[in-house]
């Protein structure tokens, strides 16, 4: 039975996958069954009947964007801070970003939603003098969104002022966007909260962590501990050993961050669901590699 509280979004910019995409396509259908499931594609897909249907095939439902959106990371990251987009999925409590570098290992997503989080996604690290260590959480690659608060943080008119923000704001590559804030803190006029959405030029994710608490006062994004539990991406083994050597429900960016860790724990992919009997799909002949080719035996 379809669980209607979330969906799953996946962005796509091209219309060719190679194999790695295609596994992280599989373990989200074997994973996330419960679940319906979007790709997010530029509008100029919109006539290639053949791309919908590869993905109507898969049980993907294809919604479109402008183009301007899919160009580079700068213009996925507007999308990403765009009302428009979370107002397209209001029917849904949440949202499950899942780019295509992402992998699932659990169908443990009615836990997260339980925790009653408005941002969940990997920690980001850091490894300096000191070593490898957490540094704040987290990345939007695999993260999990509750839209009716993500919209109320972009339709917010007010920049609320918080005596310790710099205590919790990093400052290296965020020295303007907290000089911005500082700025509009002392003019107090009516606009701060629209002018500072529309200077704000960095990372989506960064937004969502660091600022989006400054427009709705109650954001809450999860902590390291939940966030290791929920997502990797850099530095996996380290997260591996902290997270009681435990694998989490999904990676992001593990082709990137020591692939040969990944290597190792891909036969786990499709151990951990509960509906392992009961998966099947109906796909057309041409995409038979993507039950059978890329784990063998799964069939």
């Amino acid at each position: 039975m379809i669980d209607k509280r979330l969906v799953v979004i996946t962005p796509v910019y091209k219309k060719e996958l190679s194999e790695n995409e295609y596994l992280s396509i599989k373990s989200s259908l074997y994973h996330l069954k419960n679940y319906n499931k979007v790709i997010v594609a530029p509008k100029k897909f919109s006539e290639d009947q053949k791309f919908i249907n590869m993905w109507n095939d898969y049980g993907y439902r294809v919604v479109f964007f402008e183009d301007k959106y899919f160009i580079n990371v700068d213009s996925y990251n507007k999308l990403m801070l765009n009302k428009m987009f979370y107002s397209h999925f209001t029917d849904y409590e949440y949202m499950l970003i899942l780019q295509l570098d992402v992998l699932i290992f659990s169908n443990s997503l009615d836990y997260w939603m339980n925790k009653n989080l408005d941002y969940v996604g990997a920690p980001w690290m850091k490894n300096d003098l000191n070593g490898i260590r957490f540094n704040f959480a987290g990345n939007g690659g695999l993260s999990l969104r509750k839209i009716k608060t993500f919209i109320s943080v972009l339709e917010s008119n007010q920049l609320i002022k918080k005596e310790d923000y710099y205590d919790v704001l990093p400052i290296s590559g965020n020295l303007k966007i907290i000089l911005l804030l500082s700025l509009l803190f002392k003019l107090n006029f009516k606009y701060n909260a629209t002018v500072f959405r529309f200077f704000y030029k960095k990372q989506e994710d960064f937004f969502w962590v660091f600022y989006a608490h400054f427009f709705v006062k109650e954001f809450k994004v999860a902590n390291i501990e939940d966030s290791l539990a929920f997502a990797f991406e850099r530095y996996p083994e380290y997260c591996f050993e902290q997270n009681n050597h435990c694998l989490p429900f999904g990676v992001h960016a593990w082709e990137r961050y020591n692939p040969s860790f990944w290597e190792k724990h891909k036969k786990n992919l499709f151990n951990n669901s509960k509906n392992k009997e009961n998966f099947y799909y109906k796909i057309s002949s041409s995409k038979e590699r993507l039950i059978t080719d890329l784990v063998p035996g799964m069939v």
